[in-house]
């Protein structure tokens, strides 16, 4: 999986902790996305909030989530897992998908 990141508003601190909370859920989304991937982050610091934009670009699919905090490691955290909810909701229609097609070329 590759990935592509954009600070706006951080010191370095701020960004280096980003980079480690993306780089660490990363390896943990990276069994979910089952194709190449490409991941887009956007980290915004421009108010009290830290906001995180994610795009995960799989197989001519896009993800897209969306997570606010004060905490710049649980925005992070947040918007990971909202995309893992999302890839696992699409890797369970394609299989139901794929069943009804077998099913219904049996039959």
């Amino acid at each position: 999986m590759q990935l592509s990141t954009t600070f706006r508003g951080l010191n370095q601190s701020e960004i280096n902790i980003a980079n480690r909370a993306l780089e660490r859920q990363m390896q943990r989304m990276g069994r979910f996305a089952d194709r190449a991937a490409i991941l887009r982050a956007v980290v915004d610091a421009n108010s009290p909030e830290h906001s995180v934009n994610l795009k995960l670009l799989v197989g001519g699919e896009d993800y897209l989530a969306q997570s606010t905090d004060y905490d710049l490691p649980t925005a992070i955290t947040s918007a990971v897992d909202r995309l893992r909810s999302q890839l696992l909701r699409s890797r369970g229609r394609r299989e139901t998908n794929r069943q009804r097609r077998i099913s219904s070329a049996a039959a």
